[in-house]
């Protein structure tokens, strides 16, 4: 494949990053096109900038307008460099797209400069378009580009931004869109500042706690019984997936819905089949914790915050007082789900074994490639894997009957529910099937139907999962608001400043990013003055200019397992969550390093 086409290649592996930016504006969203907001470090706001052996970074000393430019510059081994953005659905949808910027070159050579756009549908890519064969090489005055494509009204995303394949140093600026020959405006949104008066109803209404320290009393988290109310399902975030204040404080909160509320189920982003391994410690005390956490991949959980969790759970099973379960609702790694469902095979027909370990054979072989893609692989990739996958879950279906005439009925159930985790595991790799979020919708139920009738769940993930609305993906917990309305409560997280346990490169270690600004709720809430709050969003009202603001589009920070100096996107917290848990400071989760499955990666 030469170099104009790898781009398409490059840029499927994007899309799990670029559910970070923007959402969709009353009006037309701000999109930085001339990239002169940057970060002290010169990341351009809104964008991602990324590319193995590259550098990027907003240049202050050349610009075509304004100050600044993006500078794309080969520093090392690598093949392309990038610089990301996504567009509004349905600002473009049927329109017709006229794509224009600058770019200026010096000595690139091997390759090009150019601009990129793409449109995605249910089925694959709509339209694509990156100037290759066509960009400027060498070295060359600022020149203005065009792209123009017709943009399909079926579409489900939209990211565009500009590349530059090869050696070499290239500057782009004064990027500009127009759609059907009409020029999408840009304006520098103003930063929201709350007034006194807006200031004065966060005091009144935040329910203030002394500490995030799960040792503590539980005096000053009384006032939660009146804010969860009679819901069956508790979700609850997190702004990073390392923050210790963050896990410290969930651990509070589900001892406080399991002692003083009834919770009975606990269930965290996490492998389905692995986390059971857990739960035999937590029931039964067999094993141990801290080898089950590293058991279930991720070091976001392999930490002392979840271990103490885990100890406590141990401890309340143990004493008599009460009863906890730990799950997972996960699917992103099949491997235990098939051995598992080779030993059911084995156990209640083993004519069917052959046909079983030659099929998982053929979908560990091709799991294992398609995960470099990182996000949604083509289709047309997928497909023969999963349908080998769904024709063993589907015979074991059809025979469930007999199953379960010889054998537990749980032990069928889980039989069933790992092949379906394995079918889930493919389907997550694809936009043609069920995606990840929803399939840990389907999870969570599935755990809820093998309860008793009324059993109460606190589930533990991402931000980005409990909410109910994502602008860029439909969330779990959109699927749960569906499903089970009032019965759903979701309970986001956020800080102000400090620093987090995250990835950068290949190094897990501490890592800061920027403080809140002006703009941002978590800047509202601090000047609010309250160091730890919990609010209920629910009592806010489009009415009421005190807490109208809170149902607002404003800048809200995001941070997965990634380190992000700059992490805000436009947000209404309101519509993803019915509570928010705020610190002003972030500090450090305790991890104890990368679990030993991590290192086979």
């Amino acid at each position: 494949m030469n170099r104009a086409t790898n781009p398409v290649t490059f840029l499927f592996c994007l899309f799990g990053f670029l559910t970070l930016f923007g959402s969709t504006a009353q009006g037309a969203r701000f999109l930085n096109l001339d990239f002169e907001r940057s970060t002290r470090s010169g990341q351009a706001i809104g964008w991602f900038h990324g590319g193995q052996g590259y550098e990027a970074t907003v240049d202050t000393t050349v610009a075509y307008s304004g100050k600044k430019s993006l500078r794309l510059r080969r520093v090392g081994v690598g093949e392309f460099g990038v610089g990301t953005s996504e567009f509004p659905i349905e600002d473009a949808r049927g329109e017709h797209l006229r794509y224009t910027g600058y770019i200026k070159t010096d000595g690139v050579s091997d390759g090009y400069a150019g601009l990129w756009w793409r449109v995605d549908g249910k089925q694959g890519v709509l339209g694509f378009d990156n100037m290759g064969g066509r960009g400027p090489t060498g070295t060359t005055p600022w020149t203005r580009v065009t792209i123009e494509l017709d943009i399909d009204s079926t579409l489900t995303n939209i990211n565009f931004g500009v590349l530059m394949p090869g050696s070499g140093t290239a500057w782009f600026d004064a990027l500009q869109i127009e759609l059907d020959g009409q020029v999408y405006p840009q304006t520098t949104p103003a930063a929201f500042l709350p007034d006194e008066g807006q200031l004065d109803w966060v005091r009144r209404q935040a329910l203030t706690f002394a500490t995030d320290d799960p040792q503590a009393s539980d005096e000053d988290l009384r006032g939660l019984k009146a804010m969860i109310g009679d819901v069956q399902i508790v979700a609850l975030g997190e702004g990073t997936h390392g923050t210790a204040e963050f896990f410290r404080m969930k651990h509070r909160l589900v001892e406080f819905l399991c002692c003083e509320m009834g919770f009975r189920v606990f269930a965290i982003e996490a492998n389905m089949p692995e986390a059971r391994l857990i739960n035999e410690y937590v029931l039964h005390g067999k094993g141990d914790p801290k080898e089950g956490l590293a058991g279930l991949y991720f070091w976001t959980w392999y930490t002392q915050e979840v271990l103490d969790l885990i100890e406590w759970m141990r401890e309340f099973n143990a004493s008599g007082k009460g009863h906890i379960e730990f799950w997972g609702f996960d699917m992103q790694t099949p491997t235990v789900a098939m051995d598992s469902v080779r030993n059911f095979v084995a156990r209640v027909e083993p004519a069917y074994s052959d046909s079983v370990d030659q099929g998982y054979r053929k979908v560990k072989e091709a799991h294992q490639a398609l995960q470099t893609y990182r996000a949604h692989a083509p289709g047309v990739l997928v497909e023969p894997w999963r349908g080998v996958a769904l024709s063993i879950l589907r015979h074991l279906e059809r025979n469930r009957e007999r199953y379960l005439s010889g054998n537990d009925s749980m032990t069928v159930e889980w039989g069933l529910q790992n092949a379906r985790v394995v079918v889930q595991a493919l389907e997550c790799l694809t936009k043609e099937a069920k995606t990840r979020d929803e399939s840990m919708a389907d999870n969570v139920d599935w755990i809820l139907s093998h309860q008793p009738p009324g059993t109460k769940i606190v589930l533990w993930a991402h931000n980005g999962h409990v909410g109910r609305r994502n602008n860029d993906y439909e969330p779990m917990g959109s699927f749960l608001a569906q499903r089970h309305g009032s019965g759903l409560a979701t309970v986001g997280f956020a800080f102000h400043e400090g620093q987090y346990t995250a990835i950068k490169g290949d190094k897990l270690g501490t890592y800061g990013t920027s403080p809140s600004e002006p703009g941002s709720v978590e800047y509202a809430l601090h000047q609010a003055g309250l160091p730890r709050l919990i609010l209920d969003l629910r009592k806010t009202s489009d009415t009421s200019p005190e807490s109208a603001w809170l149902r607002k589009e404003l800048d809200f920070r995001s941070i997965g397992a990634a380190a992000m100096e700059y992490a805000f996107s436009r947000t209404v917290i309101t519509d993803q969550f019915d509570l928010l848990v705020y610190f002003e400071q972030s500090h450090p989760t305790a991890v104890f390093g990368r679990p030993s499955e991590l290192k086979k990666k």
